[in-house]
C-alpha cells in the first residue's frame, strides 16, 4: 500500500493538500494562466502546474524547471509522471470532489490483499478494468466508485487480517473465473 494523501477543494477554487496522516501539507491556488500555484504549509511558493495541451498539467518548481505532468484519466482523475516520463502515481476523485492520492503501487483493496500492483492476479483485475468494465457506462460507473472509495477502507481496514482474508477469497474467486475465460495475467500497461 503507498496511500500518498488527499487534496480537497477550498473556498478559493484551488485544493488543500493533506498527508497520509491528515496533516496540511500546502495548497494550490488557480492562477491567470488557467493552472495553479503551488505552496507549502507555511504558505511558500514552490512552483506551479500549467494546463497541457490535450488536458492535463505539465508542473514545474520554484525556478521553473520541469518536474514533471498530470495526465486525465478517463474516470476524472490523473495519472502521474516524473520529468523522466516514469508514472509516479494517481490522484483518483472521492466523494468530497477532491482526490485521493496514490504513489505508483496504487492503494487499493486487490494492490493490498496480493501486496504488488504488478503481480499476476492484480495484472488480471487490471485488465478486466480496462478490456470490460471501462466500456461500458455501468462498468465506468463502478470503477469511479471502487476508486471513490476504496483508498479510505485500504487506510483504515487494509492493515488487519480480516479485512484482506475477507477480500481474498472473493478477488481468488473472481481471478479464477477471468483467468478461465481467457483474461491473461500477463503484463498489463493501464489505459487511461
Amino acid at each position: 500500500m503507498a496511500n500518498k494523501g488527499r487534496s480537497e477543494p477550498n473556498l478559493f477554487g484551488g485544493y488543500t493538500h493533506y498527508d497520509e496522516k491528515g496533516n496540511k501539507i500546502g495548497t494550490s491556488e488557480p492562477n491567470l494562466f488557467g493552472g495553479f500555484t503551488d505552496y507549502d504549509a507555511k504558505g511558500n511558493k514552490v512552483g506551479h502546474s500549467d494546463p497541457g495541451l490535450l488536458g492535463g498539467y505539465t508542473h514545474y518548481d520554484s525556478h521553473g524547471s520541469k518536474t514533471g505532468r498530470s495526465d486525465p484519466t478517463l474516470l476524472g482523475g490523473y495519472t502521474h509522471y516524473d520529468k523522466n516520463g516514469n508514472r509516479s502515481g494517481t490522484s483518483d476523485p472521492n466523494l468530497l470532489g477532491g482526490y485521493s492520492h496514490s504513489d505508483n503501487e496504487g492503494c487499493y483493496i486487490a494492490t493490498c490483499v496480493y501486496g504488488s500492483y504488478d503481480c499476476p492476479q492484480v495484472r488480471t483485475l487490471r485488465r478486466f478494468r480496462d478490456d470490460t468494465l471501462k466500456q461500458s457506462a455501468a462498468g465506468r460507473a463502478f470503477v469511479r466508485v471502487y476508486y471513490a472509495l476504496s483508498p479510505t477502507l485500504v487506510r483504515r481496514f487494509g492493515h488487519t487480517k480480516l479485512f484482506r482474508r475477507f477480500w481474498k477469497g472473493r478477488l481468488d474467486r473472481l481471478v479464477k473465473r477471468l483467468n478461465g475465460r481467457g483474461a491473461e495475467d500477463a503484463q498489463h500497461k493501464d489505459f487511461r
